[in-house]
């Protein structure tokens, strides 16, 4: 039978131009699986990693070819839902991991949270965003970070040479739920990005 651990699921964060998370310790027992739905999936361009973000508040990396379960990263959590990961999405080289969805108090907001795959390290917290995010996607040169938002609050992208925001579109009468890119055009931006939202409008741009 599996030995179940007791580990530290809060973080201590340096974060710039908006507060800290809490820094206070949470316990949670380490079950070696998923304790909750899990809301979303995603693979590296190579098909070598699959991350996988849950209720239990927390973010998987397992081994395709094996189904190991590699690392569990633990985002920043607190009472009640918040915590809970709804969107994740890992770099087309496997390098960097982002997830989000219920990830900050009323004061903060919502934040998008990167992780370093090999290491496991929390190295960076895109903080401010105005609702919870529902989803997450990578364009498949790895330049960009699509992150959709809950609400009427639309999409943001990201440049993930410094993952600073480069576009909007708030433009939406509904949670925006999907986003998916095209093949990259080598250009500055993506040559397609296709959003769903439940204003029952489909957008390219």
């Amino acid at each position: 039978m599996r030995r179940s651990v007791l580990v530290l699921a809060a973080l201590s964060l340096q974060v710039a131009h908006s507060q800290e998370p809490s820094a206070k310790p949470i316990l949670r027992i380490e079950t070696g699986t998923h304790t909750g739905p899990i809301r979303a999936i995603d693979a590296d361009a190579d098909e070598r990693y699959l991350v996988s973000g849950s209720d239990d508040k927390t973010v998987r990396i397992w081994d395709l070819t094996s189904g190991k379960l590699l690392r569990v990263l633990r985002p920043p959590i607190g009472e009640g839902v918040v915590g809970r990961v709804q969107a994740v999405a890992i770099s087309p080289d496997g390098r960097t991991i982002a997830c989000g969805a219920w990830t900050g108090s009323a004061s903060e907001k919502m934040s998008i949270y990167l992780f370093e795959r090999e290491s496991g390290r929390l190295y960076r917290r895109i903080a401010g965003l105005p609702e919870i995010i529902v989803h997450l996607a990578y364009s498949p040169d790895g330049r960009f970070l699509v992150a959709s938002m809950g609400g009427k609050n639309g999409i943001r992208l990201y440049r993930t040479v410094d993952y600073a925001p480069v576009s909007e579109d708030r433009d939406y009468g509904g949670e925006s739920n999907g986003a998916d890119f095209a093949a990259a055009s080598g250009s500055d931006l993506p040559n397609r990005l296709a959003t769903s939202s439940n204003d029952g409008f489909l957008t390219t741009v």
